[in-house]
């Protein structure tokens, strides 16, 4: 079957438009950080290409929380499902404890946080760092701040969009990871002026028939798999280990009693003959005894209501703009 790489050649703004709700060897990643640079700072220049798999979908984006189970202290990063625009158990176990009157089950919220983490591939062209890695095809884990310096590049408010990602218009990117109260900090990272051609064993490509067959089987060869990157589905494991980390970090209550009806649904996030998700049994209170002004029998104790809270929406929710870009794959 003949393979059509055209996309690879022709990619447009709208290729890289906001998602909607409803290569190989030993080193993969390239993970820059301010700790191993100059006097606290890293400085190199990449520039980023299409993913020839798939070149639309070159920007990997999806949300992740890291959750520990406070038992065993075993911790893993967990995509959510609010990435592909399902019911997201975890986005309704973090605003019910968001929105409780306990201080105590407010801090338990940040137990099943997210945030929105991106991938990209990029060639290596400066690393005094590291050498070594000078054209390499890496994967590039990255955060929101360099996000929107790609977006800003590709939909600018003014003038006209650059993409990032054209192997032979797209501009290299300067990386300047700075060390500030102990995170690193993406501030200074910014695209260059110049253009700068895709180059293999440091001949620079032009825009050739042969030289766009060649590129293509290249890329094929030497690009690590950014679909590993893409939003996973949760399997069996991923299942149980979100219900011990619940089961051992919420407490059981109103909290556990007013989630129980809506989870059977999130089991449907799960690979189809999956078990459903359970959360364990909560604990009720009986309601006192009528006082016993006769001899005959008091009342049967009952359940008081559980009034459920209101969904919330997390995207609705403005993020501190501080936090730090940290590598989140590191763990995986």
């Amino acid at each position: 079957m003949e393979e059509n790489y055209s996309d690879l050649f022709n990619l447009g703004a709208s290729d890289f438009a906001e998602p909607t709700k409803s290569g190989k060897g030993e080193i993969e990643r390239y993970k820059p950080d301010a700790k191993s640079g100059k006097d606290n700072v890293y400085k190199s220049v990449v520039r980023f290409l299409p993913w020839h798999a798939d070149p639309k979908k070159s920007i990997m984006s999806k949300w992740t929380a890291w959750l520990v189970d406070p038992i065993s202290g075993d911790g893993k990063y967990v995509d959510c499902p609010s990435t592909v625009g399902k019911k997201s158990l975890l986005q309704d176990i973090y605003w019910k404890l968001r929105k409780s009157e306990s201080v105590a089950e407010q801090e338990l919220a940040k137990s099943f946080s997210r945030r929105q983490t991106f991938a990209s591939l990029v060639q290596i062209i400066k690393d005094d760092n590291q050498p070594d890695l000078v054209g390499k095809i890496l994967v590039f884990p990255y955060g929101i701040k360099i996000h929107n310096k790609i977006m800003a590049q590709i939909k600018p408010e003014f003038g006209k969009p650059h993409i990032p990602f054209d192997l032979f218009e797209g501009r290299p990117f300067l990386i300047s990871i700075s060390l500030i109260s102990g995170y690193n900090n993406y501030d200074n990272c910014t695209f260059l002026d110049e253009k700068l051609p895709f180059s293999i064993n440091g001949e620079s490509m032009e825009k050739t028939p042969a030289n766009l067959q060649k590129i293509v089987e290249y890329l094929k060869e030497n690009t690590p798999d950014l679909g590993k990157y893409d939003f996973r589905e949760w399997d069996e494991e991923t299942i149980e280990f979100v219900n011990t980390v619940i089961k051992n970090t919420v407490p059981k209550g109103k909290i556990i009693e007013g989630l129980q009806t809506g989870n059977a649904k999130a089991a449907s996030n799960a690979p189809a003959g999956k078990s459903n998700i359970s959360i364990g049994e909560p604990k009720t209170v009986a309601a006192p005894a009528a006082p016993k002004a006769t001899p005959a029998p008091a009342p049967a104790p009952s359940i008081p209501d559980v009034n459920e809270t209101e969904d919330f929406n997390i995207d609705d929710i403005n993020f501190d703009d501080n936090m730090a870009d940290e590598d989140l794959y590191d763990k995986l």
